[in-house]
Order: structure tokens, then sequence, then C-alpha cells
């Protein structure tokens, strides 16, 4: 990006070069291109696979439940329609493109699982938010740094296992990601301003909570303008993109209101209503669990605890080094010290300002009902920490490959000659050990989770020993204990399956039974309600996030747990069984 900021000489040779390394890494290279190939494969294996292996997750009956009755609507134009009062309390749009992957899945004879079709968009959307992290990366940060933050995520157990979902989280955070990384971008090409701003409306159509960053982009966009480029002489400074910024301020409202038909029959009057519903949602709490104890509102601290939980030390430590670095060397900068570039300042600044934001934006939230809220902020603390080791193991952009220099000096007739020889340029060794350390440390733990712990939601950095004392388990595991059940028990049974949430059980419509049918032809499940009369039944499961709340397992139960479904060092659900003498050859553990 052309800052315009060339105040001195030293500083015009800066700028040059950034010009020429942002125009280089704009192109399309084969490197790039075997990166981009080499980052889909790693971010869509994970992904795929956990779609196929995860059972139905607490929401996802929600959001598929709204898909399938929202799309038919809009497909024939039945805007209005009592049907989309189901999707009222959130915007629709991956709602809807769950519902469109539905459709389509039944159009071509069903050649995936329901849920499966429903997790498509997720899958989608969670790999085409690593391959933006180091295509819109490269200008600012260097491929390095961007293919290492990109790494980090793309094995990331946490934004793995929530883009495998039918939820809404994924999509918003690269909608909402894509469209801050074109910020740096787009004072060169101004252009970019309304495409950034469509991005941003369709992202608050897929989660409101997308619009908390917002204010970073407008900061980095008024300090750029406003503060960087008042260092410059009058006649050196940029035209500032006025019509370029108004016509983005009129696109993202459009944009939310094209994208949302749930409101169209009354714009006002509708999104008032769903407004409401998320305020009133807030106001009066929701239960969760963080830090070892179950809260109605979460902290101020929840998302940077979060993230600490989530993410390997290894890129968040570094990253809040790197919110130290930055913030001295712009008060440095500001106070005129030497040696600072102006193209630096820019790129601290711009990713300064999206961890900042994001974090900060998102701790004002009163409810923080699971760790997908955090969802993000993690692109810029993965951008934050790889930027920071790879300036402390001292490798530069640049030195991945180096001219051969010559053991002699160079004559005043060499220097005269108008054609030199084409001198291959080599890698430099020191330099490629630098990057495969980088490697190991920002992708290296989540890797080891990712392949390690089953169903990867498991996963918490190695502060942690779990997550069941740290925050709330999202993976209920009913699925798995069942089939634990079935390898383990023999004959027929009646299991109770403890839930907040409706299952379905016994019905054909959008719920957790209706995608685990298989499992009633052995067993009589029964869908077992917190604070009611619990009848006994051969075998219970009980999740861990409901224990975490606050609930505990009956008399009866608590001293029979026979397996405890989970992965890694985090517990996901306990199956108990009772043992009355009238249970033998009925069900028992073999």
């Amino acid at each position: 990006m052309y800052t315009g900021l060339d105040s001195t000489a030293k500083d015009k040779e800066d700028l040059s070069t950034t010009i020429v390394q942002t125009r280089r890494q704009s192109g399309v290279s084969f490197i790039d291109i075997a990166i981009l190939l080499g980052l889909a494969i790693a971010a869509l294996l994970p992904r795929i696979i956990l779609a196929f292996q995860l059972d139905m997750v607490t929401d996802e009956a929600v959001y598929i439940g709204a898909g399938k009755a929202a799309f038919p609507l809009l497909e024939h134009l039945q805007i209005g329609a009592s049907g989309w009062n189901y999707v009222y309390e959130a915007p629709p749009l991956v709602k809807l493109l769950i519902g469109l992957f539905i459709t389509l899945n039944s159009k071509l004879a069903h050649p995936l699982a329901e849920l499966i079709a429903a997790r498509i968009p997720s899958i989608i959307m969670g790999t085409l938010l690593i391959l933006a992290i180091y295509w819109l990366g490269r200008a600012p940060l260097g491929r390095v740094v961007a293919l290492l933050a990109a790494l980090c995520l793309a094995f990331s157990p946490w934004l793995a296992y929530f883009s495998a979902l039918a939820y809404l989280d994924t999509t918003m955070t690269a909608l909402i990601t894509i469209a801050y990384l074109l910020f740096w971008h787009a004072p060169q090409r101004p252009k970019l301003y309304p495409l950034a701003a469509v991005l941003v409306g369709l992202g608050a159509d897929s989660k409101y909570t997308a619009v908390l960053l917002v204010p970073g982009m407008i900061a980095f966009t008024a300090y750029y303008f406003f503060v960087l480029c008042r260092r410059l002489p009058v006649e050196q400074r940029p035209r500032l993109p006025w019509g370029w910024w108004i016509s983005a301020i009129i696109v993202a409202p459009l944009t939310f209101l094209v994208a949302d038909p749930a409101i169209w029959p009354s714009p006002y009057n509708l999104l008032m209503h769903s407004f409401l519903f998320e305020w009133n949602h807030a106001a009066g709490g929701h239960l969760t669990f963080i830090a070892g104890r179950a809260n109605l509102h979460a902290p101020h601290w929840t998302i940077p605890f979060i993230l600490l939980a989530k993410m390997s030390l290894f890129v968040t430590v570094p990253a809040a080094f790197f919110a130290c670095y930055a913030l001295i060397q712009l008060v440095r900068f500001h106070l005129h010290a030497s040696g600072i570039e102006i193209s630096d300042v820019t790129n601290l600044s711009f990713i300064l300002i999206w961890l900042i934001a994001s974090i900060g934006m998102s701790s004002l939230l009163t409810i923080v009902v699971g760790t997908h809220y955090a969802l993000p902020a993690a692109p810029p603390v993965a951008l934050a920490g790889a930027y920071a080791l790879t300036k402390f193991l001292g490798y530069r952009r640049g030195n991945l490959f180096s001219l051969p220099t010559s053991e002699t000096p160079p004559t005043e007739a060499s220097q005269a000659q108008i054609a030199l020889p084409p001198q291959k340029a080599k890698l430099n060794p020191r330099a490629v050990a630098a990057i495969a350390l980088l490697t190991i440390a920002l992708a290296g733990p989540h890797l080891v989770g990712l392949i390690s712990i089953p169903d990867a939601e498991g996963y918490s950095s190695e502060l942690f020993h779990g997550e069941n004392t740290a925050v709330q388990v999202a993976y209920p595991g009913y699925r798995d204990a069942l089939q634990w059940l079935e390898e383990n028990t023999h004959g027929s049974a009646s299991v109770g399956i403890v839930t907040i949430s409706y299952l379905g059980i016994g019905s054909q419509s959008t719920f957790w039974y209706y995608f685990n049918k298989g499992f009633a032809t052995r067993y009589q499940l029964v869908a077992v309600y917190p604070g009611a009369h619990i009848p006994i039944y051969d075998y219970m499961i009980f999740p861990m996030n409901l224990i975490q709340r606050g609930m505990t397992i009956p008399a009866p139960w608590k001293y029979h747990i026979i397996h405890t479904i989970s992965g890694g060092n985090t517990t996901y659900c306990y199956i108990t069984a009772r043992t009355s003498p009238n249970l033998i050859g009925r069900g028992q553990p073999k």
C-alpha cells in the first residue's frame, strides 16, 4: 500500500520498496498458487473429517430448522409468510445458506446426510477464512508471517471444530475478517471500500456481533488519513476518498437489508423486534461457565480468557508482546525518533488496531454463551503472534532468498557495464531454519491437538489441563456415548439423555433424534430435563456443560459412572448405569 509519507529520502526509499513488494505480492505467482493449494488442503481435510464425525451440537438444531423453514419460502418468494417468524431472533443469511445446501442435497437425491449438507457453508467459509488471511495478509506483513498465521488457524482445533458445525459464527468471522483486511489495501484502491462495506453488511446478516469490528475499521482509516498523512507537506498529502467513503456508508446498510428478507414486509418494526430479542436476551443473561464458575453475565475479561484457553501460548503470549512492541514503536514514531520506517508504522497500526478492536469491543458483550463468541479475534491474534515471533528470531522480510556476493570488490569497469549476467538467488539457510522453528512453534501445538484430541473441541492451551475447569464444554457427546454402549454392552435398554434443548426424540422433525434414529432399534431413548423428576433408566448420559452450570448427577446414578467420553483431558459427558438385580442380562456392561 502506498502510504504517501515520504518526507525524507530514506522514507522515499522504504516506500518505493514497499510499493514494489506490494505490487509483486498482489499478482499471482507459482509460489502463491502452491501455497494456496496447500492451505486449502490443510484447512479442508480436518473440517470435512470433523463434519462427518461430530454429533449434532446444541444450536445446530435451531439453525437447521430455521434454514429448512425459511429457504423454501424465499425460493417461492413467500416474503412475509408466518414461517419467517422462526428466524427473527437472529439474522437469516447463514440459515438461508444452510437451507440452500439442504435443498440442493435433496434435489441431487441425498448424496450426503442432511446434517453434513447443513454444515457445508461453515466448511467453505472456514477454509476461505484461512486462504484470505494469507492472500490479503501478504502485502502488509509479508508471505512468511501471513503463511504462518494461516497455518496456525488452519490447524487450530478450536477453529476447525466450529468450521465443521452448522453455526453462524464461522461465516460471520470469515466475512468480517476479509472486510478488515481489505482496509489495508483500500487507501491505494479506494474502490475496495464499497466491497468491504458489502462484506460488513453480509457479516452482520450472519450474526449481529460482526458490527463490533466496524469501530476498528473506522479507527484505522482515520488514523491513516488524519494522523499519519498529517506528517506530509500539504502538496504531498493524498486526496481523501470522500465519495468512496460515502458510498460505503450507504452500501453497508443496503446490503444488510437486501440480504435479510425476513424483515422486508416491515423493515423497521421487524428489525427492532429482532434487536430487542437480542437485547433482552443479553439483559436477562444466559448461564454459562467461565474460569471455574457459572455466570449469568460474562466478565469483561471473558474474551481474552477464552483466547488464552483455546489458542496455544506460543501464539497468544507473542501476540501480547506484539501489542506492547507496536505501542512503543508508534509512540516513538510520533515523538520523531529516528530509525523507524513509516511503512512499518502503517503495518503495525493496522494489526494493533484490529487486535484491540476485536478483543476490546467483544469484551463489552454481557453474555458469551460459548467460546465461539471469541472467534473473530483469532485472526489478529494469530497475525500478531506470527509477527512478534519472526521479530524475536531475527527473520526479516525478504531474507529467505539472497543473491551471491562477489569475493572481490567491483571495479569501475564492471560497474559501468550496461548488462550484467543474471545471478540466481539462493536460499538463505539461516532464514530457512528460522522459518522451520516458527512453523513448529505457531502451528505445531495446534496440529498435535487436532490429531490427538477426539472431536477436537476438547483442546485447551498449555496453561490448562483440559476445558473442564476453564471454559464451557460445547460438545455434548451423546452419539459417542451411545456408540460406546453399542460396543460394550449387549441387549436392549432404556437410555435417558440429559439435555436442556429439545432433542425431538420420537419425532421426525429437525432435531438430534432425527439424525440419530439408528440407535432407536436397540435403545429406548428418552430426553431428560434438569430439575424435573428423573425416572430410573438402565443408562443415563450426562453432558459436562450442564454439570459445569450446576447440575448434579442424581443420587441413584452418581456412584455408578461406567465410562467417560472425553477429548484429550476434557470430559464431554458421563455414562452411568444402575445396578439393581432385575437388570442382569439386560444391557449390563460386558
